[in-house]
């Protein structure tokens, strides 16, 4: 929730290498990125509890986003919202699309630079990966342009953990 504001202060205390947060594509990807996101809410929310959280978590992050949805969230999930949600993630994808596209010697939103803007789009490929069910978010999603598998596999190194 707060990642800006520690890549900022990352940006203060060690400045190189940068994270190119002045760069405008900042912003750009976070607006994408939360409009893709709002879109496909309604079919990611309902598998958040089973697949990320544990037993106690679950419970209360269902009870709340029940009553903040009006609804179960399996009915969520089969909501009109959902079944229209990668029509109305369109707009926040073709933005990223076109982000990705600018700097054509990629794979990175800077072009061969990687900045803040990457892990912003990364991030949301992350959160789909993980929710993913035969291929409906993640596949889905990688499908809509080469650029976002060519953008998602040079950030994989930043996506995995060292829990050690």
């Amino acid at each position: 929730m707060d990642s800006l504001a520690i890549a900022k202060a990352l940006e203060k205390l060690q400045p190189e290498p940068s994270l190119h947060l002045d760069s405008g594509y900042t912003d750009r990807c976070q607006t994408a990125v939360l409009e893709t996101q709002k879109a496909i809410m309604p079919i990611a929310v309902a598998r958040i509890p089973a697949k990320v959280l544990n037993e106690a978590s679950a419970r209360y992050f269902s009870e709340t986003r029940e009553k903040r949805f009006g609804m179960p969230l399996p009915e969520l999930a089969q909501s009109e919202k959902a079944q229209n949600a990668w029509t109305n993630a369109q707009p926040g994808i073709d933005e990223l699309k076109a982000i990705l596209h600018e700097h054509e010697e990629g794979p990175y939103v800077m072009g061969k630079t990687v900045s803040f803007a990457d892990f912003i789009v990364a991030g949301l490929w992350r959160f789909v990966e993980i929710l993913d069910e035969g291929g409906d978010l993640f596949e889905r999603g990688m499908k809509m342009d080469e650029a976002f598998t060519k953008h998602y596999e040079a950030c994989g190194e930043w996506l995995r953990r060292d829990d050690h």
